[in-house]
């Protein structure tokens, strides 16, 4: 096998590498898997074993924060996704499932406003969530509210959400709360 057919075989296994966990990527292997535009995130998840994972925008910090960025955290299942987007340490994430296509999840999103947290606007129009310009929602309508003044709380369903996932970065292991202790889809 000659050093170019060496190298060919090698992307898809660097591009997973890169995607997965980019600093422990040795530096040579870089320019190679930046190469490679065809490494989608699709591609990539559909060779990860069915379980839970976590993807954010920065690299694991490996400090005592659960994550960097804004995260994705999830449950995966073929090109599934069940799981949540947003920021490690708040009260600011959307529930998300759908399918991941290309660099991309499209699906619908849920979304929880309650005291301190209020969605003043509910969109039908396209919009950007967050400020990273990654997660895009529409169609959006109250589905369920429960209690009144400082205790009510309101379930908003997003018809259409969108993730861009290109570039995300894996951790070794999830560590932000579970999905299923955040993401209450019984009102849909």
């Amino acid at each position: 096998m000659s050093v170019w057919q060496r190298s060919i075989s090698l992307i898809p296994l660097v591009g997973w590498l890169l995607f997965s966990n980019s600093a422990t990527l040795p530096a040579g292997l870089e320019k190679i898997a930046a190469a490679d535009t065809s490494l989608t995130a699709e591609t990539l998840l559909t060779n990860l074993p069915d379980k839970n994972y976590q993807f954010c925008t920065e690299p694991d910090p490996q400090d005592w924060r659960d994550g960097a960025g804004v995260c994705l955290n999830f449950v995966k299942q073929g090109v599934t996704v069940d799981g949540y987007y947003g920021y490690p340490h708040s009260g600011n994430f959307v529930c998300l499932r759908g399918e991941v296509s290309g660099d991309w999840l499209q699906g619908e999103g849920l979304a929880i406003s309650w005291f301190g947290q209020t969605w003043s606007d509910i969109f039908q129009e396209e919009f950007t969530w967050d400020s990273e310009g990654r997660l895009f929602l529409s169609q959006g309508e109250v589905m369920h509210h429960e209690g009144m003044g400082e205790d009510q709380a309101s379930w908003i369903i997003f018809e259409q959400a969108s993730l861009n996932m290109q570039g995300m970065h894996s951790y070794p292991e999830p560590r932000m709360t579970s999905p299923s202790q955040l993401c209450n889809w019984a009102f849909d």
